[in-house]
C-alpha cells in the first residue's frame, strides 16, 4: 500500500506540535475517533498498533492519512503544514 513511486514509506505530520506518536501496548478496548467511510461505527485499535493522540482524540494511521494530519509528502514544510 504504498503511496509513492520511490517505495519511501516515511510520513509526516505537518502540525507536529498537536500530536504524539503513541504504540498501543497492550489489547484493551481502545477505539479510533474516526469512522471509515461508508461505516457507521468506530473501529478498535489493536494491541502493538501505532496511532496519533492529541488529548482528546485517537487515530489510527489510515484514519490519519485520510484526514490530512499524516502526509507522504516529504515537502509539506515548504507549503506551510496543513
Amino acid at each position: 500500500m504504498w503511496k509513492n513511486n520511490d517505495n519511501d514509506i516515511r510520513m509526516y505530520v505537518p502540525n507536529a506540535d498537536d500530536w504524539r506518536v503513541q504504540v498501543k501496548a497492550d489489547f484493551s478496548k481502545q477505539y479510533c475517533h474516526a469512522k471509515k467511510p461508508d461505516e457507521e461505527y468506530y473501529h478498535l485499535l489493536i494491541g502493538g498498533e501505532i496511532y496519533l493522540d492529541n488529548g482528546e482524540k485517537k487515530l489510527c494511521l489510515n484514519c490519519a492519512i485520510r484526514d490530512g494530519i499524516i502526509t507522504w509528502d516529504r515537502q509539506h514544510w515548504e507549503k506551510g503544514g496543513r
